[in-house]
């Protein structure tokens, strides 16, 4: 038996070493920076304009009030539950039905593995009047309006081809990294994600979680139906007078099978869902552990073990249980992001100031001053030159408002939402489920090998049931981990909750390497990945196993060794 004191120095000299790093890593970081928005807007005497404000107090045009965002402001700054509680928030009081902010002090707390959320680091999120913002609210119109093709009828049809004309007339390929065809389309930037079916093998093979069989079907939302569509509903939704969360009219059960079923699934998942069931699908598949692991039979030859098997380490509890850890850790960094720094708003804000500038436009007597050049700055003649979704959008919020009998029945500019309450009541950037998912996501690219999936699937009969797939390039286990990291991140965007850049990185795996098409490090994707490298760093030194190092791709192509 090792002698206690022993055992004691050990486990300080762990604690303080795993302390010693994390603290380097907050005291050697750079000052995080944001955009410049709050600070614009406030000199163009908008204040809030380009910032997350809902649930806050608006004006009857939408804005919000500007006490009120000085309040929000005042308690971010104090970071004390008794700041947030002086928080000047919309809706009548007492009222159970109206919204409150999503858990801000998320963003001050702690945690005793990985990184501190305060070390990490991203590029500040694209200006609200830039070009790249445009573009990137151009493609959730067209998310919006193709949410009911199948994906496996992209390649016929006419809306998609449509989209993909307008995208890549915009420069969507110089904006964001790749070309837009229709089997790229709503699709990721990294290794994997152009390969096969539209959704990643681990949001489609059933599985076993423990003795129960799980089939993957999905209850699907009513196709055709959009909400937040006319300006009264849209800016009860947004004061926070109304919480309509969780008033989804669902149809039936199916695989994920089009951009809504897709919706629905990043609606009301746990945040390790997704990453802890990949795992299971894994283990069930036998798929081999990774060679660090020193019960692979993977490993070297000189720490392979072959006397005993995993179980509490480096086994299935083991494993799976900090894929899904790293998940909700993630989240504290996302929400340090969202709250402390960056409170961008979201798209289906931008969309209301897209409609401010029809109504001013069209009617002169509107009594709002709205200067759109000077608001939108470049971004501003994507939407009087160059593109034509805001033509299909009007016709298509029309058809919502007639048909379910929203405000006067015409059409808006405003963003179709999946959700009937809009986005959350947190802001925009970095997207939380880009985070979450990547973390889980790169936790199994180091405990699971590479290798091809046999027997990949894809659903057919309307989603009712899964056939093989045949295509060309097979696809991948470490491919599918990065697609389903793309379809966690870009599903919230096809619901119209999140911008492309709140969550992937701009051009990551997929641009010629060039100084001109370097990484751009927007969004929660490489947020997660790197939360998930110090875990693992951290993680090792608990073994009593010789773990090997954990090698594999990272997002952006580079390799990984921890």
């Amino acid at each position: 038996m090792i002698d206690f004191n022993e055992r004691k120095q050990q486990a300080d000299d762990l604690r303080n070493n795993v302390r010693d790093i994390a603290a380097e890593a907050l005291r050697t970081a750079k000052p995080q920076k944001n955009n410049g928005d709050e600070e614009r807007f406030d000199e163009l005497e908008k204040p809030g304009f380009g910032s997350f404000s809902k649930a806050l107090k608006h004006d009857p045009h939408g804005f919000v009030e500007k006490n009120s965002f000085q309040s929000l402001l005042r308690a971010i700054h104090e970071g004390t539950q008794s700041a947030f509680e002086c928080v000047e928030l919309g809706g009548l009081v007492p009222n159970p039905d109206r919204r409150l902010l999503a858990n801000p002090l998320n963003a001050y707390s702690f945690q005793l593995i990985g990184d501190d959320s305060h070390s990490s680091r991203m590029a500040p999120a694209p200006k609200f009047g830039s070009r790249n913002t445009a573009v990137d609210m151009v493609e959730r119109y067209w998310m919006a309006l193709c949410r009911d093709v199948p994906f496996d009828r992209y390649g016929v049809s006419p809306i998609i081809k449509t989209a993909c004309d307008d995208l890549n007339k915009l420069g969507f390929e110089q904006e964001f990294g790749f070309k837009v065809t229709p089997q790229t389309i709503f699709r990721g930037p990294y290794r994997g994600c152009f390969i096969g079916p539209h959704v990643s093998q681990f949001l489609l093979q059933d599985y076993v979680f423990g003795n129960q069989p799980i089939l993957q079907l999905q209850r699907y939302p009513r196709p055709g139906l959009d909400y937040l569509t006319d300006l009264e509903s849209w800016k009860r939704v947004n004061n926070g007078d109304i919480d309509p969360s969780g008033t989804d009219i669902l149809d039936g059960t199916r695989y994920i099978t089009t951009l809504r079923d897709a919706g629905q699934w990043v609606h009301i998942d746990l945040p390790y869902q997704s990453g802890f069931w990949s795992t299971l699908i894994l283990l069930g598949l036998g798929k081999n552990l990774a060679s660090a692991n020193p019960y692979s039979p993977l490993a070297e030859e000189n720490r392979r073990i072959t006397t005993a098997g995993a179980f509490g380490s480096l086994g299935d509890p083991d494993l799976t249980i900090h894929v899904g850890l790293a998940a909700v850790y993630a989240l504290k960094h996302a929400w340090f992001q969202k709250w402390q720094v960056h409170r961008r708003l979201r798209p289906e804000v931008y969309g209301h100031r897209l409609e401010l500038a029809r109504l001013a436009k069209n009617d002169p007597s509107f009594p709002e001053k709205f200067d759109f050049c000077r608001f939108f700055d470049e971004g501003a003649s994507v939407w009087t030159d160059e593109t034509s979704v805001l033509d299909y959008i009007e016709d298509y919020n029309e058809a919502q408002n007639i048909a379910q009998k929203r405000g006067d029945g015409s059409g808006t500019h405003l963003l179709p939402i999946a959700f009937p309450e809009g986005s959350p009541t947190h802001p925009a950037y970095p997207g939380g489920h880009s985070c979450f998912i990547a973390a889980a996501a790169t936790l199994a690219k180091a405990f699971f090998a590479d290798g091809e999936i046999a027997n990949p699937k894809v659903p057919a009969e309307g989603g009712q049931r899964l056939v093989d797939y045949v295509g060309g390039s097979p696809l991948t286990i470490h491919g599918e981990l990065n697609k389903l990291v793309a379809n966690v991140t870009l599903f919230r965007d096809g619901a119209g909750m999140h911008w492309r850049t709140d969550g992937t990185a701009y051009g990551a795996g997929v641009v010629p390497d060039s100084p001109e098409k370097q990484l751009f490090p927007t969004g929660g994707n490489l947020v997660g990945e790197s939360l998930a490298i110090s875990i693992l760093r951290d993680l090792k030194g608990t073994y009593r196993e010789e773990v090997g190092t954990f090698s594999f791709e990272g997002l952006s192509g580079n390799l990984i060794e921890v």
